[in-house]
């Protein structure tokens, strides 16, 4: 078993007697070691604090230490999920129906590694995507790598006019209401 998955299986129980829940952990070297661990509300109330942060932190390094997972001196942040948040189990996308997702496989499923678009369903086993150009992708959860929600203000438009991938936004639209690039006009 990997540090990472050892260390869920420690983090979990810590983070939810403490009344939340573990989003997800990674385990990365950038010049140093650095445990990072994403939790957020149950309750879905407002949000995470520092000092929740702070107490997670604490309970969480005891634990750590007292079980001698992580084989390398390493810095241990706890933070909340972000607007971007991971998505990792059923529930979490369960949860997420219906907003915007980036989903990256381990493989190619259905000619595609990385996908973006709004999830349209969850079985427990799989999830589906209705992509922008039109179309669903369906996976099942044991082939994704990475998975977040993503936001996008733009997405909606783009996928109206049909244009996915195209540049919708204030510059293109500024162009299209005075006829001149917004560059030229300033």
């Amino acid at each position: 078993m990997d540090v990472r998955h050892e260390v869920l299986e420690i983090a979990t129980p810590v983070v939810e007697d403490l009344g939340f829940e573990l989003v997800d952990v990674e385990f990365v070297q950038s010049g140093r070691w650095t445990l990072r661990v994403y939790i957020d509300r149950v309750d879905g109330g407002t949000g995470v604090s520092v000092d929740d942060c702070t107490l997670i932190s604490r309970r969480l390094d005891d634990a750590l230490e007292m079980n001698q997972t992580v084989p390398h001196q390493f810095v241990l942040e706890v933070s909340s999920p972000g607007i971007e948040r991971r998505l990792r189990t059923a529930g979490h996308f369960s949860r997420y129906v219906g907003s915007r997702v980036l989903v990256q496989t381990h493989d190619l499923v259905d000619k595609r590694r990385r996908v973006e678009g709004r999830l349209a369903s969850v079985d427990g086993e799989t999830i589906t995507i209705e992509l922008d150009e039109g179309g669903l992708w369906t996976a099942p959860l044991v082939a994704i790598q990475k998975a977040h929600l993503v936001v996008d203000p733009w997405a909606e438009l783009r996928a109206a006019n049909g244009k996915a991938g195209a540049d919708v936004g204030p510059r293109k639209q500024a162009r299209s209401a005075h006829g001149a690039d917004p560059k030229e006009t300033e």
